[in-house]
């Protein structure tokens, strides 16, 4: 039999958006929570191709190509003080993700980068979900390609 939880739990973060490589906190509240409470950190590319197929000789045939993929999926200790209500957690975020986008090309191809915070309770419901944008790591002291330094040197 399926447990009903109230809806008065609450899932906050200090920031929706984060930088990779640094990290996101908050807290949990609610009244249930220790029982089985789980929270997830979960990023996925969603993406759609749209192009055309062609016979020798024909004309082409519209075709479309589809393609979801789990970038990352991490779960995220809460930190309970005691028998407060109220559930603590703080974790790094990976350095290497791919920047949050929702990009369209107007011919109906589309590529979808997200993440989010899923608090899910007894293993099952999903109580609350956050939207977190992502802002991939900034390459320190990248080093020029040798055309590059080969192109300002011409100038």
């Amino acid at each position: 039999m399926r447990q009903h939880y109230p809806h008065n739990i609450t899932l906050k973060v200090k920031s929706n958006v984060a930088v990779a490589g640094t990290s996101l906190s908050g807290f949990c509240t609610g009244a249930l929570l220790g029982a089985g409470a789980s929270l997830y950190f979960t990023g996925t590319e969603c993406t759609k191709v749209v192009y055309t197929s062609s016979s020798s000789g024909s004309t082409g045939y519209p075709r479309e190509s589809y393609s979801t993929a789990t970038i990352v999926r991490s779960i995220i200790s809460l930190d309970w003080s005691g028998t407060s209500s109220v559930a603590s957690f703080h974790f790094p975020i990976p350095d290497q993700l791919p920047s949050s986008m929702n990009h369209e090309d107007g011919n109906g191809s589309f590529i979808i980068i997200s993440y989010q915070l899923k608090l899910q309770l007894g293993g099952r419901e999903i109580v609350e979900v956050v939207p977190i944008q992502i802002i991939s790591k900034p390459v320190c002291n990248p080093t020029p390609s040798p055309y590059v330094e080969d192109h300002v040197r011409r100038r």
